[in-house]
């Protein structure tokens, strides 16, 4: 019988005692394998670029760079990595900004012990995750700039204006299946279709338009 080959972790804060508890955390995984701790970006992204990864779970507040440097650079170089980024703050800003590296996970601290299971249980099947606080802040947030996408989104019929919506509200793929009784692929397919009238290109760059543009569907 062959072994499991174990998911690979790397993880970073320059709070030694958060540190210690993520790695509890994760190692009650089997499945899981922390290969280096890091208490500053530089060391992060040496670290990354040097070994075998598949996660790297870095905090946005470090010193040397930070998880969004440090994102950016591990990314640039293996883009098979999946990125979760762990913050204090709820921050569009920062939020926008990882969607536009290509992070793929986004944890508040607040809720990390819960959150970071879920979102490694997400990213590993290569799905988003955000922290439900997060969603929920982002989503009471309203978008007052006007812009072209207004004129873009009227090219969409009303079914792909619904899932435009749907993902705009953090809805995974499954979750809009569920809800419009339809198939994953059938979700896949327009999602696809969108993106090409929208002229989106890139990973997250469909959630981000709709992130940003929620205000012109209602």
């Amino acid at each position: 019988m062959m072994t499991q080959q174990k998911i690979k972790v790397l993880i970073a804060d320059d709070h030694p005692i958060f540190l210690k508890g993520l790695q509890e955390v994760i190692e009650e995984d089997q499945k899981l394998q922390i290969v280096f701790k890091a208490t500053n970006g530089t060391d992060a992204i040496n670290a990354a670029l040097n070994r075998v990864l598949d996660i790297a779970i870095l905090d946005i507040d470090m010193p040397g760079a930070n998880g969004l440097q440090a994102a950016e650079q591990i990314l640039a170089a293996k883009p098979e990595v999946a990125i979760i980024l762990l913050t204090m703050h709820k921050a569009k800003d920062a939020f926008l900004k990882a969607l536009e590296i290509g992070v793929s996970g986004y944890v508040l601290k607040e809720n990390a012990v819960i959150d970071i299971v879920n979102a490694i249980a997400a990213v590993e099947k290569n799905y988003s995750y955000i922290s439900p606080e997060m969603s929920s802040f982002l989503l009471k947030q309203k978008n007052r700039q006007a812009s072209g996408a207004s004129e873009l989104l009227e090219t969409l019929t009303n079914a792909e204006k619904k899932i435009v919506q749907l993902i705009a509200q953090y809805k995974s793929t499954r979750d809009i299946a569920d809800e419009l009784f339809i198939s994953e692929k059938t979700v896949s397919n327009h999602r696809m279709n969108i993106a090409k009238k929208l002229n989106l290109s890139g990973k997250n760059s469909l959630l981000r338009f709709a992130i940003e543009n929620s205000s012109a569907l209602t």
